[in-house]
C-alpha cells in the first residue's frame, strides 16, 4: 500500500470515527425533529454544524465571508464548476455555529464561474 493510500485509509477512518462519537454521544440527546431531519439526510434553521455533518457530511470546502459586518461561514457540497471554493450546487451558512438558511444551485457550470472568482452572495 502505498502512503497515500495509506494516509487516504487513516484520515477516512478518521472522519467515521468522528461520525460514530458524534452519533454515540450527542445524536440520542437531540430533538426528534432534528433526528429525523439526519436520519432523512435534510437539515433546519437552527441545526448546529456537528448536526449537519451527521446530515450531510464533510463539505468540501468551509468559508468565512463577511456579510453586512457579520461573520458568516459557508459550508459548500458538490462543485458545479472548477473550483469547489468558488461554484458548489449546495451551500449551507452558519452564523453563530447554527444554520440560517441554505441553497440549491443547478445553473450550468459555464454560468456558475464568473469572471474574476466569486459569485455575489
Amino acid at each position: 500500500m502505498g502512503p497515500y493510500l495509506l494516509f487516504l485509509t487513516l484520515l477516512l477512518s478518521a472522519c467515521d470515527g468522528h461520525r460514530q462519537r458524534l452519533m454515540t454521544e450527542q445524536y440520542p440527546s437531540y430533538p426528534e425533529n432534528v433526528r429525523w431531519a439526519i436520519d432523512k439526510g435534510n437539515i433546519l434553521r437552527g441545526m448546529t454544524e456537528d448536526q449537519v455533518y451527521l446530515a450531510l457530511g464533510s463539505p468540501v470546502c468551509k468559508k468565512d465571508v463577511v456579510d453586512e459586518g457579520r461573520t458568516v461561514r459557508v459550508w459548500l457540497y458538490p462543485p458545479i464548476g472548477r473550483n469547489a471554493c468558488v461554484t458548489s450546487a449546495f451551500r449551507v451558512y452558519f452564523e453563530q455555529g447554527a444554520v440560517t438558511t441554505w441553497d440549491r444551485y443547478t445553473t450550468p457550470t459555464r454560468y456558475t464561474d464568473p469572471a474574476g472568482g466569486m459569485p455575489a452572495y
